[in-house]
């Protein structure tokens, strides 16, 4: 059965290119008597009369050559009388079993391609001229003129007789490759080392050329190592080593790998190391929830952001490492079937968590350098993986001038909370000195007089300022022994008022003053002084 698609199209084209038949077709010897330009004649034994021979099939022959001819016909002129012969009838005969044999043994001819017709070439082989499609052709195209008078090697890819029993013969260009490639693909075994050549870099592999066949390897074969961008690696027409790891004979496929030329790594390292083992790795890179750390080529391992220092505090890791950084890590997890390897950078010191609570006690005093200001606070290192939060609020006690930090600053705390579960640390600044109110009740007792200036004037009463953050109340009952409807007519901010300390309250740190108490105490020894002096007190007047 004919397979080529373009059979119908061309062998009506072949119709005109083929030599007529000769039912009675006799092969005979004799010897050239005479040749001129145009024609031979030859004396064949047993033949009644001479035998014409057109010259140009005979050029590699001369007078009294022996030569082989075919016998076509005899000459019907009254003038001439001889037979026509033919010796290229005798090579087209011979050339075409040549060609025969050829198809049989799929054999590669020399053919001359003579001109491109629609659908392909005629081409001229041992003297027969046949059809090669341009499917089977291999010629690009935008080539096809440029290949007429060319030589080409091919192959019979068919041969079939015309209706007038002439040879149609189909050539093949395709035929040779894929003879070479069946031949190279027989040659071919799993494990063989091959030289490639990249014809193509894709997203996911590399098609490659060895020889006449066509190959493939997969990114997952590329390297051990992880490859995103393969373009970042190669490019056409680099030529790799590759183990052949597949082949596919019926799609006559193979598949390579080039990373088989290598140890596994991941076997290689696991002779060395294992669990706990502490080892130097390269920061290949940073991601939101950790980074990567080759420790060996192609062997990567993740440090999770958890595992860079015992604080439970969520780290910038920037502030740790960059990329190509080399540092020091521990292993942690290391499957080497799975290739999973789990390192942790906390874990090269002991867990300081774990004596946390003698260390940083509540109440203990400490030192720290500033590591991150907030709006609403600062985050100090106590020691790496040790961190400290305090408040703005415990910077400094109410009253007093605000303090401001920055990162690097050394600072003295102390510690007002511990939390060993969620590793956790709250200082004061503030409370590394007495409190206000702690100052307030070394210097002030009850029923002291004291003379301050007025802050604040209310309906209610009057605030005085006792001492820095610490204010003391006058209710409004207690800012004279008269009644005031308005304290505003008798008093000003920064009046300066005699006043005693009535009460103090330490639970809610109050202190209240009174000066109706100091007015009454002072008019009840005026009037003792005038009773002792003239006997009598001045309400008696």
């Amino acid at each position: 059965m004919h397979n080529n698609e373009n059979y119908d199209e061309f062998k009506t084209l072949l119709e005109d290119y083929l030599p007529e038949e000769n039912t009675n077709k006799v092969r005979v010897k004799g010897k050239i008597d005479q040749k001129d330009r145009t024609y031979s004649y030859l004396d064949v034994p047993g033949q009644p009369t001479t035998v014409r021979v057109k010259t140009e099939e005979l050029e590699n022959y001369e007078v009294g050559d022996e030569v082989e001819i075919l016998l076509l016909g005899q000459n019907d002129s009254e003038e001439d009388n001889f037979i026509i012969g033919s010796r290229k009838r005798i090579d087209m005969e011979d050339n075409l079993k040549e060609i025969q044999d050829a198809f049989k043994n799929k054999e590669v001819l020399k053919g001359k391609i003579l001109r491109k017709v629609k659908g392909g070439y005629i081409l001229s082989v041992l003297s027969h001229q046949g059809f090669l499609p341009n499917s089977l052709s291999e010629i690009p195209m935008k080539d096809g003129d440029k290949m007429v008078g060319k030589e080409v090697n091919v192959m019979v890819k068919d041969m079939q007789k015309d209706k007038r029993g002439g040879d149609k013969i189909t050539f093949s260009r395709k035929e040779i490759t894929v003879q070479k490639q069946q031949e190279e693909f027989d040659e071919l075994a799993v494990g063989d080392v091959v030289d490639a050549e990249i014809t193509d870099v894709l997203d996911f592999g590399l098609s490659v050329k060895i020889r006449h066949l066509r190959g493939f390897i997969h990114i997952s074969e590329v390297s051990w190592k992880k490859l995103d961008k393969l373009t970042d690696h190669f490019k056409k027409k680099d030529t790799v080593k590759a183990k052949i790891i597949v082949l596919e004979p019926e799609k006559t496929n193979i598949k390579l790998s080039i990373k088989a030329l290598t140890r596994n790594p991941w076997e290689v390292v696991a002779e060395t190391v294992g669990v706990d083992s502490e080892v130097k790795g390269k920061v290949t890179k940073l991601l939101p929830y950790g980074a990567f750390v080759e420790i060996a080529d192609g062997v990567e391992g993740l440090v999770h952001m958890s595992d860079f220092a015992w604080n439970k505090k969520r780290v910038n890791l920037g502030d740790y490492i960059k990329v190509g950084d080399e540092i020091q890590v521990r292993v942690l997890e290391f499957n080497p079937e799975s290739r999973r390897l789990k390192l942790g950078i906390k874990q090269l010191c002991e867990n300081p968590w774990d004596t946390a609570e003698e260390r940083y006690a509540v109440g203990k005093a400490l030192k720290a350098k500033v590591v991150e200001v907030k709006d609403f606070g600062l985050f100090a290192e106590i020691e790496p993986g040790v961190d400290v939060f305090i408040h703005n609020s415990d910077y400094n006690w109410q009253g007093e001038e605000n303090k401001k930090f920055s990162v690097g600053d050394e600072i003295e705390f102390k510690v007002i909370e511990l939390n060993t579960e969620e590793n956790k640390i709250k200082g004061s600044i503030k409370a590394m000195t007495k409190s206000p109110w702690e100052r307030a009740m070394e210097s002030y007792k009850l029923g002291q007089t004291v003379e301050k200036k007025i802050k604040n004037i209310l309906d209610f009463g009057m605030f005085v300022s006792l001492c820095d953050g610490v204010d003391g109340f006058i209710p409004a009952q207690l800012a004279s022994k008269d009644f005031i409807k308005n304290l505003k007519d008798r008093f000003a901010v920064g009046d300066v008022v005699k006043a005693q300390i009535v009460e103090i309250d330490k639970e809610k740190e109050r202190i209240k003053l009174s000066i109706k108490k100091i007015e009454l105490e002072e008019e009840k020894r005026e009037n003792q002084e005038l009773l002792n002096k003239y006997g009598t007190s001045s309400t008696n007047e």
